[in-house]
């Protein structure tokens, strides 16, 4: 009685805070639980993690696939790629509380996201049509922050506060992609 008690309680406040939490237009107004579910997906990161002997040899594989890509808009899609796995990869070790492991693959996946924009705002000054890749990146910057605050809520301290500053560097993604889309 006690749980179906807790659960009605907790659907009502859902209810309640839900309306305000949904009515904005960015993805954050601060690092409270104000945000809206960012309708972009993630690809599946697959099951071997950073915390698998084997991840070397994916990490291999995945560094031979970027050094055979010439095309920057491809690039730039290979790179939003690997961000978002790692982006994956990172809320996965949250789960498994290896949090150290977790801040540094967030740290790559962010790195991917920066090369990523930089890939399609250098080809963009070259005249080329990168709209498609540009609004991929912006929606995709949204997801990373959604997802990285909902990563901090099963943290504390030291760790959540890291995690609160790559939501920060996310945001500054889609700051970025929005002046980059502006020219």
């Amino acid at each position: 009685m006690k749980f179906l008690s807790a659960a009605l309680l907790a659907v009502l406040l859902t209810l309640t805070f839900s309306s305000s939490s949904f009515a904005q237009s960015a993805p954050y107004a601060t690092n409270e639980a104000k945000f809206i579910n960012v309708d972009y997906t993630l690809p599946y990161p697959g099951s071997i993690l950073p915390d698998n002997p084997l991840y070397l040899l994916k990490a291999i594989r995945d560094n031979l696939y970027n050094l055979f890509i010439f095309d920057p808009v491809a690039k730039a899609n290979y790179d939003l790629l690997m961000a978002n796995k790692r982006l994956q990869y990172a809320d996965k070790l949250i789960d498994k509380k290896e949090y150290q492991l977790s801040l540094t693959t967030l740290g790559k996946s962010g790195n991917y996201f920066d090369e990523a924009i930089q890939l399609a705002a250098n080809t963009k000054s070259q005249g080329k049509d990168v709209s498609d890749l540009l609004n991929n990146l912006y929606l995709a910057s949204q997801k990373h922050q959604q997802v990285i605050y909902e990563m901090s809520l099963k943290t504390t301290g030291d760790i959540k506060y890291q995690l609160e500053l790559a939501q920060v560097r996310a945001k500054s993604f889609q700051d970025t992609v929005s002046v980059v889309r502006s020219r």
